[in-house]
């Protein structure tokens, strides 16, 4: 098959790659060039900037591909140009869409955020996740998403929301959408998984935000890569919708452990109440990717028609956690978000800890 990939250079895109080659597809990549993977020789190159919107319609109109799969689409004008680029000469479009789409602080809004601060704030569109596990991909009503800028929705999870209204309103156009979670594993981008690794390796007290009990159901790299692939040799997959995650639903905790086994370290985790976490401390709770899985504190996506439409597959947590904790510990890796402020954290474990050691001594004593 002839296969464009738009943005296949970096994560889940790079790897989706590599199956196409090793499958004996024809890929062509359209990228900017700046980042040559080691499959470069392998496949048709086309230079290009997504958010050049006249060059790529340009550039592609007159282009034939039993499949695109779009990595780099981020607002609905990046597919309406895909749209009028495309239109009868594709099979089908593939897209990256999230399952940030559903809402939730840490996702869509700030990671404090729980509740709308404004009349008509767009946070009042997202899902009710405490009434909504697992969440289905109907759960969201893609026409009651609002074409308007919204400060308080995070411009991510906005921009998804509105690339699959516009695919839905387009029936004529062969798509689909790929609600894609947190991709984790090797060369990860956000280093995600490295916030928590690098805690636990340095053996000292870890902030286990409510316990470490939020929920959620992950995504390998490989996993999420493998999707992209599956989907393009079935055709009922064709203007439909799929939350794509691993199989495994675990609590951080749990995830966090996981972590700690592959690493043969113990989990120093101090159960801290997110309020107090937040409160007592000038930890950076607002940074997208700090503590990204503690909130909120359900989030669990349903795969069940990834399933029966595709078969998804997935790897066990254990197989893919200590693959990616070698990969970690083989590579030089920058510190991770807000771990400049690793003392703080230290700190507010021993002194919650001792703050709790007395309150309880107290309360057992009267």
């Amino acid at each position: 098959m002839n296969i464009l990939v738009i943005g296949g250079t970096r994560d889940f895109g790079k790897v989706t790659v590599r199956k196409l080659l090793e499958r004996g597809d024809n890929v062509t990549v359209y990228s900017r060039g700046n980042v040559r993977p080691e499959f470069w020789n392998d496949v048709e190159h086309i230079a290009g900037d997504r958010t050049d919107h006249t060059k790529f319609i340009d550039q592609l109109s007159k282009k034939h591909y039993d499949a695109v799969i779009d990595n780099v689409a981020y607002t609905f004008k990046d597919v309406q140009a895909a749209i009028s680029a495309f239109s009868g000469n594709i099979g089908r479009y593939i897209v990256s869409s999230t399952v940030s789409v559903y809402g939730g602080p840490g996702h869509a809004i700030s990671g404090k955020a729980e509740t709308s601060k404004s009349p008509g704030s767009k946070v009042d569109e997202f899902i009710d996740l405490s009434r909504h596990c697992p969440l289905m991909e109907n759960d969201l009503d893609l026409s009651t998403v609002s074409w308007a800028r919204d400060d308080s929705v995070h411009e991510y999870a906005e921009g998804k929301r509105q690339i699959e209204r516009l695919l839905f309103e387009n029936k004529d156009f062969p798509s689909t959408v790929m609600r894609i979670p947190s991709v984790l594993g090797p060369d990860e981008n956000g280093n995600r998984f490295w916030f928590y690794m690098q805690r636990i390796a340095d053996g000292k007290e870890i902030i286990m935000r409510d316990g470490g009990s939020a929920i959620f159901r992950p995504g390998f790299r490989d996993d999420v890569a493998q999707s992209f692939v599956d989907v393009i040799d079935e055709p009922v997959t064709i203007n439909n919708t799929y939350n794509i995650s691993g199989l495994e639903i675990v609590s951080l905790k749990t995830f966090m452990q996981t972590i700690a086994d592959a690493l043969d370290m113990p989990l120093n985790g101090v159960d801290i109440p997110g309020n107090i976490a937040e409160g007592e401390s000038d930890l950076p709770w607002d940074d997208w990717f700090y503590d990204f899985f503690s909130r909120p504190l359900l989030y669990v996506p349903s795969i069940l028609r990834a399933k029966t439409d595709f078969g998804i597959k997935t790897t066990p947590l254990a197989n893919w956690v200590k693959t990616t904790v070698e990969w970690y510990s083989s590579n030089d890796i920058p510190d991770s978000n807000g771990y400049e402020k690793r003392d703080m954290e230290i700190e507010l474990c021993l002194k919650w800890q001792k703050e709790y050691s007395e309150f309880t001594k107290g309360a057992f004593n009267r």
